[in-house]
C-alpha cells in the first residue's frame, strides 16, 4: 500500500492550497467537549504544569498528515469538530535528524502544536531513516523506508522523541502558552510487514523487533508511562497464505509481504513480549462497490476477521503469549470513495459512511479494543484517479462525507 509513502513525498512538496472558507464545520462532539472540560479542570487544579493532560486509553480520531497542509489549522479543525480526541502524525526520523545529532524538529512540533491547540492528543509514527543510519542510497526512490542498520540508532532517536513530547518535557517548555495534551502514545514504524515500507527489501520481522526492543528501553527511561505500540501491520493474505491463492505448500511470506498474523508470530519467536504495550493493526477490506457488510463478514484473508475469529489470530496468539490483557490497536483503517472514471477499488460514499459507523461501534464494545484512526480526514483531490486522493471523510475541498457525520456519532 501507498498511503504513507506518498504522505511522506507529500510533506516534502509545497503544501497545496485548500481553501476551506466558508465551511460549515459542526462543533466538537461530546469527546471533544470532554476534552475541553478536562483541560479546564486540570489548569483550576494546578495539574497542566505538573503532569499534563494523559490521553484517553481507548483514544479515537484521524490517521492524517497535518505537515504539507496549507491551512494545517482548519485542517486540523475538521478533526476536532469530527469528534476525535486523537489524531495521528508522523515523526519521520529521515528529516528530523538527516546528519547524526543534528535536528531539525519543525515537521513533529507542528503536529503536536496543532493537535494541542484543538484539544487533540497526539499519537506518534516514529518511522523512516536517515541515509547515514541506514546506508542507502537517493537512487532508490523509497530510500527512507529502508531500516536503519543498527537498531541501537532507532532507539536512540525514539527516545529522544519520547523525551522531547513527555509531561515537562523541552517541546512543552518551549511552548508554555500551549495546553499540554500530551501524546497518545508512539507508535514504531507503519507496514512493517511489506517491502514498501521496508525500502523495498524484503520485510524482516527479526530486524523490526531488534528495533522494537532497542526503542522500547529508550522510550521506557525517557517516560515510563509513554504508550509503545507496534507499527500497523498491513493486511496481506492469509494467516499461512500469503498472497490468498488457496495452493498447497503456500506461506505466510513471500519476497514482498508477511501475512500480520504470521509477522505477529514471527516477532514473539524472537522474544518481543515484554517489549510493547500494544498491537498495532490495519484491518483494511475493502474492493469495488463493496457493501459495510460484505468488508465485515467473516473470510480468511480479511484483516478485520484475523483480528480475532480465525484459528490462529491476533488475539489468539497474544493470548498464547500472556498478552491477553494488553489492547490492540487500529492505527488506520478505511476504504476510498469513488470518483469518475476511478479505476481503483472503491466504494460508494454511503457503503463508507456505514463501513466507518459499523467499525466504530463493534470496535467500542471489544473489551481488547485500544485506540482506533480512520484514515484520513480529507481527500487531497477531486478528481485524481489515484487511490490515495480518496480515503477522506471529506471531499477535497470542503465538502463533508456521510462518514463525516456517522464517526463523529459513533464517537460520542
Amino acid at each position: 500500500m501507498g498511503r504513507l509513502i506518498l504522505r511522506l513525498m507529500a510533506g516534502l512538496a509545497i503544501g497545496v492550497s485548500l481553501c476551506l472558507a466558508g465551511t460549515a464545520v459542526p462543533q466538537p462532539g461530546a469527546a471533544g467537549r470532554a476534552g475541553l472540560v478536562s483541560y479546564a479542570g486540570a489548569i483550576a487544579w494546578g495539574r497542566v504544569t505538573r503532569a499534563g493532560i494523559p490521553g484517553p486509553a481507548r483514544p479515537v480520531g484521524y490517521a492524517a498528515h497535518v505537515a504539507g497542509q496549507s491551512d494545517p489549522a482548519r485542517y486540523v479543525r475538521l478533526i476536532q469538530a469530527g469528534g476525535a480526541t486523537s489524531l495521528r502524525g508522523d515523526v519521520s526520523w529521515a528529516w528530523v535528524e538527516p546528519r547524526p545529532g543534528r535536528f531539525d524538529w519543525g515537521a513533529p512540533d507542528e503536529v503536536v502544536s496543532q493537535a494541542a491547540q484543538h484539544h487533540l492528543h497526539a499519537l506518534l509514527i516514529v518511522d523512516t531513516s536517515p541515509l547515514w543510519a541506514s546506508g542507502g542510497s537517493l537512487s532508490n526512490s523509497i530510500w527512507f523506508w529502508l531500516p536503519p542498520r543498527k537498531p541501537a540508532t532507532y532507539g536512540a532517536f525514539a527516545g529522544a522523541v519520547a523525551a522531547r513530547y513527555r509531561a515537562g518535557g523541552r517541546f512543552w517548555r518551549e511552548h508554555a502558552g500551549l495546553p499540554e495534551y500530551l501524546p497518545a502514545g508512539i507508535e514504531l514504524w507503519n507496514e512493517e510487514n511489506t517491502s514498501g515500507f521496508w525500502g523495498g527489501q524484503t520485510p524482516s520481522p527479526w530486524r523490526y523487533a531488534a528495533m522494537v526492543k532497542a526503542a522500547y528501553a529508550a522510550i521506557k527511561r525517557a517516560d515510563p508511562t509513554m504508550t509503545v505500540i507496534t507499527g500497523g501491520l498491513a493486511p496481506q493474505g492469509a494467516y499461512g497464505d500469503v498472497t490468498c491463492s488457496y495452493r498447497r505448500g503456500s506461506t505466510g511470506h513471500d519476497a514482498s509481504a508477511w501475512n500480520g498474523v504470521d509477522y505477529l508470530q514471527a516477532l514473539y519467536a524472537d522474544g518481543l513480549r515484554g517489549h510493547f504495550d500494544a498491537v498495532g493493526w490495519h484491518p483494511y477490506n475493502y474492493w469495488n462497490h463493496a457493501t459495510a457488510v460484505q468488508m465485515l463478514a467473516y473470510h480468511r484473508c480479511s484483516a478485520w476477521t484475523q483480528l480475532a475469529s480465525t484459528r490462529v489470530s491476533v488475539r489468539s496468539l497474544m493470548a498464547a503469549h500472556a498478552d491477553g490483557r494488553k489492547r490492540i490497536w487500529i492505527t488506520e483503517t478505511g476504504a476510498p470513495t469513488c470518483v469518475p472514471g476511478a479505476t481503483y477499488g472503491c466504494v460508494t460514499p454511503a457503503q463508507q459512511a456505514r463501513l466507518a459507523a459499523s467499525e466504530a461501534r463493534l470496535w467500542h464494545r471489544l473489551s481488547w479494543a485500544g485506540g482506533f484512526y480512520w484514515y484520513d480526514i480529507r481527500d487531497d483531490h477531486a478528481a485524481s484517479p489515484a487511490v490515495e486522493q480518496h480515503f477522506g471523510t471529506v471531499s477535497w475541498p470542503d465538502s463533508p462525507k456521510p462518514a463525516y457525520a456517522a464517526l463523529r456519532r459513533a464517537w460520542r
